[in-house]
């Protein structure tokens, strides 16, 4: 019996305007009533996912930057966790001298030390506040404290800045492209993953009583924490090859689950 859905935002039930699919919207909104739990989990901040939640009318758990924090519906906080100081200092200047943009992430606003015409365009897709602090390197682990740093631009630049990230940082960090002109890093142990079994232990719900839908590779942690996995079609063909299923839209992933949950659900969706 399925008894706990969750789905990713940005590309998965997040489409570009922050626009939601209106088939998307009933299908949770059909599972709550179901007696199903919903979560959001995103690269997103909490703020952000709340104003999701707004937008449909309702409250859901929580999986926010990539794992960093954790709410239950109640908006209570199960889990938090942050970079070490000496390492997202090193991490806050490497891309310094890169025609890229680096964002911290502090628990409910995104971070620059300045602002230019290069990351004056970024506010438009945020759902937090961004505030410029030209000092947030020397605040880092004290007035500034992040779970998640953002390096955003070209995405040849953001694949070598990767290589190099992991090659040199790789025991400590996990970086991954989150979406066409956005490498998130985070601290090994965090990650959607490790955000979702917090959740499934606070709720005592089991791996196989969990459905996750997503579209990126900082789905990937979250996929491995459940038999019942669906990569959105549109995605990259090696994401997909890391669900166990492959859906059109969350509305049909939804179905799926809401048709386990009696005992019949059908197999349509395929691996891809």
């Amino acid at each position: 019996m399925i008894k706990l859905i969750v789905s990713d935002l940005d590309g998965t039930l997040l489409q570009k305007g922050h626009h939601i699919h209106d088939r998307d919207r009933k299908a949770v909104h059909k599972a709550l009533e179901s007696g199903l739990s919903v979560c959001f989990a995103s690269g997103r901040m909490y703020p952000e996912i709340r104003h999701v939640m707004g937008e449909l009318e309702l409250e859901v758990h929580a999986v926010s930057q990539n794992g960093a924090y954790v709410h239950t519906s109640d908006r209570h906080l199960i889990r938090h966790d942050t970079f070490e100081t000496s390492l997202i200092k090193e991490l806050a200047v490497v891309a310094l001298d890169l025609p890229l943009i680096t964002v911290m992430c502090a628990p409910d606003h995104y971070v620059l030390t300045e602002l230019n015409e290069r990351s004056a365009h970024i506010q438009a897709n945020l759902l937090a506040p961004v505030k410029v602090m030209p000092h947030a390197v020397e605040a880092l682990g004290t007035e500034l404290i992040c779970g998640k740093i953002t390096y955003l631009g070209d995405m040849n630049q953001l694949l070598v800045l990767q290589k190099q990230l992991l090659a040199s940082y790789g025991d400590q960090i996990d970086a991954y492209i989150a979406d066409v002109d956005c490498l998130d890093v985070m601290p090994r142990h965090i990650s959607k993953g490790t955000g979702l079994k917090a959740l499934q232990q606070h709720l005592g719900i089991l791996p196989e009583e969990t459905v996750c839908i997503g579209d990126s590779f900082n789905d990937v942690s979250m996929f491995a924490t459940t038999p019942h996995s669906f990569a959105m079609a549109g995605s990259h063909p090696d994401l997909r090859a890391k669900a166990a299923r492959i859906t059109e839209s969350v509305a049909d992933a939804v179905e799926w689950a809401l048709q386990a949950s009696t005992g019949n659900a059908i197999g349509r969706e395929g691996r891809g």
